[in-house]
């Protein structure tokens, strides 16, 4: 009777114990925490007042450095508002890619995908916030916009120019010197006969004497017709 007495006893003194010990929110409630919250716009308290953003983050949501939970859970919602939110637990890589701090077992850091935005929260199940919020991989600076580089213009080869044709020179033949032009020579005339006087016939005028040399007058004395 004095055990039971006791064991009542100390059940009695134990309740007001337990009762005043909060419950310790689940992994399960956490998400659906965040999901509610990220998609109303209308539980500003999910957000830790010491919450810490990535500088990526920051700097996407243009967040002052002295930012309060209240500031960047307004800012967070400009890109989950009205989207359909899905809240589930970050891969090893999203987290190893990502400027999260080391997640331990009563943070546990999830993925929110809300539309094409996907940001990483880490939820502290012991003040039931979010004591964290970034985004997945290497983000901490805009990567900026590069025009891309004009192909360069390759200039289309130039037509060959057509090959000139040899010139052939042919042999000279060599030109003889002109002759001077003949002076003009006077007509040579042709010698005219010289016509003998007409003289008389020869006579016979003395004896026929025979001589070596005979003259026309002594062969006429001689009887001869002289030529």
């Amino acid at each position: 009777m004095n055990l039971h007495r006791s064991l009542l006893i100390a059940a009695l003194v134990a309740l007001p114990a337990a009762a005043q010990t909060p419950a310790k929110t689940t992994e399960q409630q956490a998400r659906s925490y965040v999901a509610s919250a990220l998609m109303t716009g209308a539980a500003p308290a999910v957000m830790s007042d010491k919450v810490t953003v990535s500088p990526g983050l920051r700097q996407r949501l243009r967040l002052a450095p002295d930012a309060d939970g209240a500031a960047v859970y307004k800012a967070v919602m400009e890109l989950t508002a009205g989207k359909q939110v899905q809240v589930r637990r970050a891969a090893g890589d999203e987290i190893a890619k990502s400027e999260a701090p080391a997640p331990v077992s009563a943070q546990p850091i999830f993925a929110v995908e809300a539309g094409d935005a996907t940001l990483l929260v880490q939820y502290d199940l012991t003040r039931d916030n979010i004591s964290f919020v970034g985004m997945p991989g290497a983000v901490a600076t805009a990567t900026p916009v590069v025009a891309p580089t004009p192909p360069t213009m390759v200039q289309a080869p130039k037509p060959a120019e057509p090959a000139k044709p040899a010139q052939i020179v042919e042999p000279q033949v060599p030109r003889l010197a002109p002759k001077p032009a003949a002076t003009p020579v006077a007509a040579v005339r042709a010698p005219q006969p010289v016509m003998e006087a007409t003289r008389p016939p020869l006579k016979k005028s003395g004896p026929c004497d025979i001589k070596p040399v005979m003259t026309d007058q002594d062969l006429v004395n001689c009887g001869a017709t002289p030529r």
